[in-house]
C-alpha cells in the first residue's frame, strides 16, 4: 500500500469540503489539540510589512539641510521645499519624509508613527536573497546553509508549546510562506482572503513523501496500527483539526465588517484583511506581508514615489481603521526592507544596493518621533551609511517586550540571551 496516494486523497477531499488547500502543518496541530481556550481580545497583534527590493531609507527620511546630501544625489534629491518635515517632532530637526508620504504626517505628529535611522546588521551583504535571509532567520553569524527557519516561527513554536499562543503566524498576500515564518518542518500559514487558509511546507509534496518514506521504511508494516497507519492518522487529524481551526477563525473574521478608506491597490486589499484578523478573536499573533519593487536601480524618482505612496495610503488607512475602536493600542506594525541603497547616485538616476536604513513602527505602542542619530554623511562606510542599531535588538525586544514570548536562543551573536532592546517601545 502506498501512504502518500492516502494522504493526498484524504487532504484533497477535506479541502475540497472546506474550501482550502492543505499540506503538512506539524507544530500547529499540538497547538490546535491542546484544548486551550481562544486568545484573548487583549492580546497584541505584531504585524511586519517587507519593503521587498531594498528601500532607499535616504530618499524616504530625508535630511534636507544636508549639503552632502544634495551633492551626492544631483538629480534625486528631494528639495527642501517637498519634504513632509519632522522638525516639530521628538528628534526630527534637520529631516523630513518624502513628499508621496504626506499621509504619515498626522501620524508623526501624534506620536503613532517612529522612526528608528540606521537599522542594519554587521558586515552587511549586498544581496537580496543572502540579506533577507539574514533578516527572516535573524542570523548573522550562522553560515548560509544554517538559515533554514525563521525567527518569527521558531519564537511561535515556542509560545505554542508553552500554552501562550493557538494559531501560527500568517503571511498575507504570499503564493508560500516567506523564511521568516517557516520553522524546521517548513510550514506555514498562508492567506489571501477569507476563502483560501493554505497551510504549505517548504518543499511541498515532495518533503511529505520523504518524510512518509523515512518513517515507513522498506517493508515496514502498513497494516492497522503500523508505521504507516499511525502516520497517516496523524496527518489526517491535523489536516481536520488545522481546517476546523480555519473556519473558526474565517466566522469569527465574517462577524466583523471590513474597514473603509483603504485604497484599491493589493496592499490596501492586504491591510484591510489584516485588520479584521487583528480584532479577531483567536486571530494569529503575527501578521507578515510585503510590497515589492524597491530595487530601483535605474529612473528610481518615478517608480520609488509610487511605491511610497502606496504604502503611505495604505498603512494611513490601516492606523485610521484600527483606531476607530482602539484596537491600534494592541496592534504594533513594523516596516522594513532588507537594506538601504547607496549613498551616491548612479548613472542611470537610481541607486544601488546599500546597507543600514529606517525601520518604521506604527502604532501607539511605540515611543513616537525619530530615534537615533541623523544620518552621518561624512562618516560613510563603504560608501553606504554605517548602522546604529542591529535589528536582532529591534526583533528581540517585540518578541520579548510587545507578543510576551521568549525571546533566548532566538538570534546569534550577542543576542542569545534574548535581553536586547532598541527603545524602540514606550
Amino acid at each position: 500500500m502506498s501512504a502518500a496516494p492516502t494522504r493526498r486523497a484524504f487532504l484533497r477531499d477535506t479541502a475540497l469540503a472546506a474550501g482550502a488547500s492543505l499540506c503538512v502543518p506539524g507544530w500547529l496541530s499540538a497547538a490546535l489539540a491542546s484544548g486551550r481556550p481562544p486568545r484573548a481580545r487583549g492580546d497584541r497583534r505584531l504585524v511586519l510589512l517587507f519593503l521587498e527590493g531594498g528601500n532607499d531609507g535616504l530618499n524616504t527620511v530625508v535630511p534636507y539641510d544636508d549639503e552632502r546630501y544634495h551633492a551626492a544625489r544631483p538629480k534625486l534629491a528631494v528639495s527642501p521645499a517637498a519634504v513632509v518635515r519632522l522638525d516639530g517632532v521628538p528628534g526630527g530637526e534637520g529631516l523630513g519624509l518624502h513628499p508621496a508620504l504626506a499621509p504619515w504626517r498626522a501620524l508623526a505628529e501624534d506620536g503613532r508613527l517612529t522612526v528608528l535611522e540606521g537599522v542594519g546588521y554587521p558586515r552587511p551583504d549586498r544581496s537580496h536573497f543572502l540579506s533577507r535571509d539574514v533578516w527572516d532567520s535573524g542570523l548573522r553569524e550562522a553560515p548560509e546553509e544554517a538559515r533554514t527557519s525563521g525567527w518569527v516561527a521558531r519564537a511561535a513554536a515556542r509560545a505554542a508549546a508553552a500554552a501562550s499562543a493557538s494559531l501560527p503566524p500568517v503571511g498575507l498576500g504570499a503564493a508560500e510562506s516567506p523564511l521568516v515564518l517557516r520553522g524546521e518542518r517548513g510550514e506555514g500559514l498562508t492567506l489571501s482572503d477569507l476563502d483560501a487558509f493554505e497551510v504549505v511546507a517548504a518543499a511541498g509534496e515532495e518533503r511529505g513523501r520523504d518524510l512518509l518514506r523515512d518513517v515507513v521504511g522498506a517493508g515496514s508494516d502498513t497494516r492497522s496500527g503500523g508505521a504507516a497507519s499511525v502516520l497517516v492518522e496523524r496527518l489526517a487529524t491535523t489536516a481536520a483539526e488545522t481546517l476546523d481551526a480555519a473556519s473558526r477563525l474565517r466566522a469569527s473574521v465574517e462577524r466583523i465588517p471590513p474597514g473603509e478608506g483603504y485604497p484599491d491597490t493589493r496592499l490596501g486589499r492586504t491591510l484591510r484583511l489584516a485588520a479584521r484578523l487583528c480584532r479577531a478573536e483567536a486571530g494569529p499573533p503575527v501578521l507578515w506581508t510585503s510590497l515589492g519593487g524597491f530595487d530601483t536601480h535605474a529612473l528610481q524618482a518615478g517608480t520609488h514615489a509610487a511605491l511610497l505612496g502606496q504604502l503611505a495610503a495604505a498603512t494611513a488607512a490601516f492606523q485610521a481603521d484600527l483606531a476607530r475602536d482602539g484596537g491600534d493600542a494592541r496592534v504594533l506594525t513594523l516596516v522594513h526592507s532588507e537594506f538601504g541603497r547607496r549613498v551616491a547616485e548612479n548613472g542611470s538616476a537610481g541607486t544601488d544596493h546599500g546597507a543600514a536604513a529606517p525601520l518604521f513602527a506604527l502604532g501607539p505602542a511605540a515611543r513616537g518621533g525619530v530615534l537615533g542619530a541623523p544620518p552621518d554623511l561624512g562618516d560613510l562606510e563603504d560608501g553606504d551609511l554605517r548602522m546604529q542599531t542591529d535589528f536582532r535588538a529591534v526583533f528581540t525586544e517585540a518578541v520579548r517586550d510587545w507578543l510576551g514570548w521568549d525571546a533566548r536562543d532566538l538570534f546569534d551573536g550577542p543576542f542569545t540571551d534574548g535581553r536586547a532592546a532598541a527603545g524602540l517601545l514606550a
